[in-house]
C-alpha cells in the first residue's frame, strides 16, 4: 500500500552523534543536513498518515493533537506501528480510532500517578491544652 513511505521513517537523528567542526561540535551544514533530514522524516509520516486514515479520522486526531499532543504522537506511532506490522487493512475509520484512543487512556490510569507534596502544617497556637481553664474558679 504506502510501503516507500513506511521505509522512510526512519528514528529522528540525533544532533550530538554528528561530528565535525573543532572538539566534536557538529557544523552548521551538519546541523542544516540534520534539520532537513528531520524536516523530510515528519513530511513523510504527514503523508503515510494521510494514507491510513480516513477523513473523520483525520479531523478527530488533529483535534486530539490541539488538546493533548503527546498523546495524538503516541496514537500516530501506534497507527504507523499497525501499518508497518500489515495490521491495518485499508483506511482507519473513526471508530477504530475511538478504540485506540481508550487503549492509549486506560493505559494512562494503569500507571502510577505523579508523587504529591502533602503538607502537614501543625498548629501550636491553636493547641487547646496550652489553654487555661477558668471554669472552675
Amino acid at each position: 500500500m504506502c510501503t516507500s513511505v513506511i521505509d522512510n521513517c526512519k528514528p529522528d537523528v540525533d544532533l550530538s552523534k554528528l561530528t565535525g567542526g573543532q572538539g566534536g561540535m557538529p557544523t552548521q551544514q551538519d546541523v542544516a543536513a540534520a534539520n532537513a533530514k528531520k524536516q523530510q522524516q515528519e513530511e513523510a509520516r504527514k503523508e503515510m498518515l494521510a494514507q491510513l486514515l480516513a477523513p473523520d479520522a483525520k479531523e478527530r486526531l488533529s483535534r486530539i493533537s490541539l488538546v493533548k499532543p503527546d498523546k495524538a504522537r503516541r496514537l500516530e506511532e501506534m497507527i504507523i506501528m499497525m501499518a508497518k506490522q500489515g495490521r491495518l487493512r485499508g483506511a482507519l475509520d473513526d471508530n477504530a480510532l475511538k478504540n485506540m484512543l481508550e487503549q492509549i487512556s486506560a493505559g494512562d490510569e494503569a500507571a502510577p500517578a505523579k508523587a504529591a507534596v502533602v503538607y502537614d502544617r501543625r498548629r501550636y497556637a491553636d493547641d487547646s491544652d496550652d489553654e487555661i481553664d477558668l471554669s472552675d474558679l
